[in-house]
This record gives structure tokens, sequence and C-alpha cells, in this order.
């Protein structure tokens, strides 16, 4: 069986660990010529660039950068160029979460959120456009969140994942006359580093969604591996979410088995 992502340069943000350090591994077991990957986290970021070339023998990129600061993607793009001369799919997946009322909520914690998970997600589509376009045919993913679909109780991430959501719609419009494809991916309780540190929590969600468990890294990098291929060639402006069934009724399913009406028969 032939790899999917065979021939093209891939590019994730957020990518020293966690989803995007999975999704990494997974483009280069698909194919990919090289990968750029960036990150704040300098140490893991080297780390996990030396770990993908020695396995695959590609090429892999390291750049430390802020996605909210333009200049750094001005610069990453200038390196990708340079590198690789072309890119074919952008991974949006820098993101960070911030827990907070409406009436807690400080402004600069506020403005942090939207900075990077909002704002990021824009200038990475804005500065990667011109070089995506000459491909004909790449795809661009931005990496949302249930909270982008649902009432989530953090209104800073929330605000900012439903954003992405919307700015895919209007991107995947704007884009495709130059063949980019722009779609969003929408993970529930995904096992991280991130969530780790937040086992207790992630168990009562457990409880709510279809699957009752957290979902494993490799069950969204597939499915990114599905939107940045060929297979997905007709999907553009299209919300794919990874949730366990969470966001499809799951406080409905936890009435439901209080009242005995879900049963494990």
């Amino acid at each position: 069986m032939g790899k999917k992502l065979q021939g093209k340069i891939a590019f994730v943000t957020g990518g020293a660990r966690g989803i995007g350090a999975a999704t990494c591994w997974r483009f280069a077991d698909e194919g990919v010529d090289g990968i750029v990957i960036a990150d704040k986290l300098e140490d893991e970021l080297h780390e996990t660039r030396e770990k993908i070339e020695q396995r695959y023998n590609i090429k892999v990129v390291p750049i430390k950068m802020d996605v909210s600061h333009e200049m750094d993607w001005i610069d990453a793009l200038y390196i990708i160029r340079e590198q690789f001369g072309k890119l074919d799919i952008l991974v949006n997946n820098a993101g960070i979460s911030h827990r907070a009322r409406f009436v807690d909520c400080t402004v600069e914690a506020w403005n942090k959120v939207i900075a990077i998970n909002q704002t990021g997600t824009f200038l990475g589509m804005k500065h990667s456009v011109p070089l995506m376009k000459k491909s004909k045919k790449s795809s661009l993913i931005n990496i949302s969140s249930i909270a982008g679909l649902t009432g989530y109780y953090s209104s800073p991430y929330t605000a900012s994942k439903w954003a992405v959501r919307g700015m895919t719609k209007a991107a995947a419009m704007e884009f495709g006359d130059w063949g980019i494809r722009v779609n969003s991916i929408h993970p529930g309780f995904i096992w991280t580093p991130l969530t780790k540190q937040d086992r207790e929590m992630v168990e009562k969600f457990n409880k709510i969604n279809a699957l009752n468990r957290e979902g494993e890294p490799d069950e969204v990098t597939k499915p990114i591996v599905f939107l940045a291929s060929d297979d997905s060639s007709y999907i553009t402006g299209s919300e794919l979410v990874i949730d366990g069934g969470h966001s499809a009724g799951g406080g409905v399913r936890m009435i439901g088995k209080d009242l005995g009406i879900y049963k494990n028969d």
C-alpha cells in the first residue's frame, strides 16, 4: 500500500509534544518528504526532530516560534521557502487553555488565550497561503475543540475555539480558487501530557461520552492524515469531531443512565 502523503511538505505548530508531535510522527510514517515543526518548547522541539529524523531518514526542520507574533510567522515561512520551496500541509495546532468564568477572567488572561489560539491561527493562514497556493492542491487543518461546538465552561478558550471554527469556514470559501482546502478538527479529551494533569476531570467527562473513555493521540492523527491527503479531496469548510460521542448528547446520555434508560446489560 502506498503512503498517503508522499511528496508533500508539512508544517505543524505546537509540534513538540502531545497531538502535535503525534501528528508529526504520523506524517513521517505516511511518507512526507519533509516536516517543519514549530514550538516554544525548545528542548522538546529538538528531541522530537531528532527522533523522527533518525527513524524515518527525512528532513525535519525545527523552528522555535510564538504563533501570536507575526514576525515569527514571516520568518518561519521564509525558512520553509528556502528549505523546501513549497508547503502542502499546514496544521495550526498550537494552543493554550485557561479555565475561567466570565466574571473571574482578567483582560490579560483573555488576551493571551485569544492571541495564541485565535490570532495565531489567523496569522498561520494569512502567511502560509502565498506558498501553499503554489501547490495547487494543499490542505490547511485548524485544530479547534469540542469547546468550539458547545458552551464550554472556560470563556476565553471557548471564544477562541469557536473563532477557529468560523475562520475555517471563511478561509475555505476564500482559498478554494487556489486549490487550498481548509477544515477544522474538534477533539474531545485526548490522553496527552496536558490532560494527564487533570486525571480526575477527564474521568468525569468519560462518564458522559458514548465510549466511556478518553481518546488516544493516534485517534486524532489518523483523521488529520485523512484531511491532509487526497482521500479528502472534496472536503473543505467542514468540521470533524473526534470526541467519543461527547458532543452528540453526553448530558442526555448521563441523565438517561441515571433514569435506567441506558443499561449496560
